[in-house]
């Protein structure tokens, strides 16, 4: 009997040294653990399809009772830069496909300014006429797919998730047949952009062409800030509220790790004023444009809006509202063909600089 006491003691102090003295662990990922086949996921697609197909659905009821009240001024301007690039190219592309096309905007301005016809070295000897442009849409929203029917040149419509669209039979025919791939809208959704762009690149002819447009980091800093003071101050820490967007100074190394040759980007900041931050994030919901981030919260309390309200106008307002910053980040990229212009190889010069400077 003693005996036992005597070892329950002896227990007994060796927990207390070891409750008063604790050993450090950490955490470590076993050697033997595969490495992950899917690349880690941002954001939420299904809800950013319920998200847009909600906005059509407002839209239907505004038209049905106050007339019509599209929410297209940030799409229609993207698309606007974006064809104008596009223009600049030397020979017009035959054959552009729309990746995350939304209503189709791009596609709108493209047809008003390439029109129909195709350049006579695109065409089966050389007669202008004999051929036609074509044109493809793709989007994940069915909704903002077939939302407008007022295209000049009706597209060839396909519904596909955004960021394994390439498993759709319709887009799979494609590869390799493109001679252009254009997006204006919807690239800051797709957290695997490396993915996508290699995706779209397959599509390409040799010597085919992307060019794209995705809102860059700075893209509502101003609403960003005073939401992150605002929970800060209301509830003591942060919550992912806007999602995270490339830097434009990562956008080259993204078009370069997925195939591309002769990139080429290029940054434009646009700011449009508001009456106040209602009107801005009203906006943005009917855009489509919610947060969807995953793991986000699902609600934003009353008392955090209004004080987001009240920090955004103090620190940013100006005469008759508030600004709202959009930074759009436009890339060209190239898929390899063999005509292309390359680099001579390292060492090959005939004549040193020192000659001529």
């Amino acid at each position: 009997m003693r005996t036992a006491i005597a070892a329950l003691r002896s227990a007994a102090r060796l927990g207390t040294a070891r409750v008063a003295n604790p050993r450090r662990t950490y955490a470590t990922l076993s050697p033997h653990t595969p490495p992950p086949t899917t690349p880690y996921e941002v954001f939420d697609e299904p809800s950013k399809i319920r998200q847009r197909d909600r906005a059509i659905l407002r839209l239907r009821e505004h038209e049905a009772v106050a007339g019509p009240g599209v929410v297209d001024y940030l799409r229609e301007d993207i698309a606007e830069r974006l064809a104008e690039r596009v223009e600049d190219l030397r020979v017009p592309p035959g054959s552009i496909l729309e990746m995350t096309s939304h209503a189709g905007q791009v596609t709108k301005v493209l047809q008003e300014v390439l029109g129909d016809e195709l350049h006579p070295s695109q065409e089966a000897g050389g007669v202008l006429g004999a051929e036609k442009r074509k044109w493809w849409m793709v989007e994940s929203s069915d909704g903002a797919l077939h939302r407008d029917n007022d295209f000049e040149y009706p597209p060839t419509r396909i519904r596909a998730s955004m960021s394994d669209f390439l498993v759709e039979p319709e887009i799979a025919a494609l590869r390799g047949k493109l001679d252009a791939v254009v997006s204006g809208s919807g690239l800051h959704w797709i957290g695997d952009i490396v993915g996508a762009l290699t995706q779209m690149r397959h599509l390409l002819k040799p010597d085919g062409v992307f060019v794209g447009a995705v809102l860059g980091g700075d893209t509502l800093f101003e609403l960003r800030t005073s939401l992150q003071l605002a929970e800060q101050e209301r509830r003591g820490g942060i919550a992912n509220r806007v999602s995270p967007m490339i830097n434009p100074t990562d956008a080259p190394s993204l078009l370069t790790r997925a195939g591309y040759t002769l990139t080429t980007v290029d940054v434009e900041d646009v700011t449009i004023h508001y009456p106040s931050a209602w009107e801005l994030m009203s906006d943005l919901r009917d855009m489509g444009e919610s947060n969807a981030i995953l793991g986000r919260r699902a609600m934003v309390s009353r008392d955090v809006l209004l004080a987001t309200e009240a920090i955004y106008k103090e620190l940013y307002g100006v005469e008759g509202g508030v600004p709202a910053t959009f930074q759009m980040i436009f890339m060209i990229g190239w898929n390899p063909g063999p005509n292309q212009p390359k680099a001579l190889e390292r060492g090959s010069a005939q004549q040193s600089l020192k000659d001529v400077l």
